[in-house]
């Protein structure tokens, strides 16, 4: 009885008894079995994260805000990469449900595994991310504002000519942003030139050959709009390799902060994400969820996000 409490109510034990317990545990090397503990409790304290790019520091930020968050409370979290992969999606979603996680976060890449979550009855939150046509919690930043705001500080400089490199155009930030910055264009009248737009899949090597074919363009943009930082970099490499400066020659602003805002020069004008309020509030809400203190409505949370001005833009020549 006295090691039962030990492993589980240890405050109702003195201190002297819990280090002579932790003592024989190590002589007689036991590990007590959360397997079976969770049989018996029906619980895990596991909650699982599918993400799509663990190279993005965006993802990178809200991870850690949601593993701190959870700490607090008792859970443990699992992370699985999907590389923007929908078969991985789904194999890891399959593999959290088989192995009984009180819940799940995940910024989806297709509503396959979504649906297939909602079907199996886990708890369930969707951040960055969300399906109009799908009943569900989640919390996403208002990526259409965001955009908008971006876009018409840009052309409140004067562009017309604005490069855009956006995503693969169906998952949900994509369409909000490029939503954002049309609206942005058509409020003041501008047509925005479809090469001037391009599919660069948030990935830096797609930023990268995207800004290299515009800029030697003899008909080129005099500012670029990248939808997430991994583009920006690509964007900034191919800048720096045609011996252009920003923002001399090229104006240069982004969604979300890139890495080393605060020793790079210029510093990148940029929408700002609140990332740690986004993590910890998907986790409070699944929290809730796992522990029956959730309303039976879906939760839906829209998070505002900042413009944040620097030094990479200025009017064109």
């Amino acid at each position: 009885m006295t090691v039962s409490r030990v492993l589980n109510k240890p405050e109702k034990v003195s201190a002297k008894t819990i280090e002579k317990i932790h003592m024989v545990m190590d002589e007689l090397r036991y590990q007590p079995s959360h397997v079976a503990r969770s049989l018996v409790k029906k619980k895990t304290n596991i909650i699982g994260i599918i993400m799509p790019d663990i190279k993005n520091t965006f993802f990178n930020g809200w991870f850690r805000s949601v593993e701190d968050y959870a700490r607090r409370f008792g859970y443990n979290t699992f992370l699985c990469n999907t590389d923007e992969d929908s078969h991985e999606e789904m194999k890891f979603a399959r593999s959290f449900q088989a192995h009984r996680v009180d819940g799940i976060l995940i910024v989806p890449h297709t509503d396959e595994s979504v649906r297939y979550l909602m079907r199996s009855g886990t708890n369930l939150v969707l951040v960055d991310r969300m399906y109009a046509d799908i009943e569900c919690d989640f919390v996403v930043t208002d990526h259409r504002e965001g955009a908008l705001l971006l876009a018409e500080y840009l052309i409140g400089l004067g562009h017309k000519k604005i490069g855009v490199l956006k995503g693969p155009g169906f998952l949900f930030p994509d369409t909000e942003r490029f939503g954002g910055f049309n609206d942005a264009m058509e409020k003041n009248g501008i047509f925005p030139s479809e090469k001037f737009i391009r599919n660069c899949e948030f990935r830096e090597t797609e930023g990268y050959i995207a800004v290299m074919e515009m800029l030697t363009d003899g008909d080129r943009p005099t500012a670029l709009f990248s939808f997430n930082s991994l583009m920006t970099i690509g964007a900034i490499k191919a800048i720096r390799e045609l011996n252009l400066k920003i923002p001399d020659d090229i104006s240069l602003a982004c969604y979300d902060e890139i890495p080393g805002y605060d020793i790079f020069e210029p510093k990148i004008t940029h929408v700002l994400q609140p990332i740690e309020l986004l993590g910890q509030t998907a986790a409070q809400i699944l929290i809730d969820k796992i522990e029956d203190k959730a309303n039976q409505q879906a939760v839906k949370v829209f998070l505002k996000p900042e413009l944040v001005i620097g030094t990479s833009c200025k009017s064109p020549r």
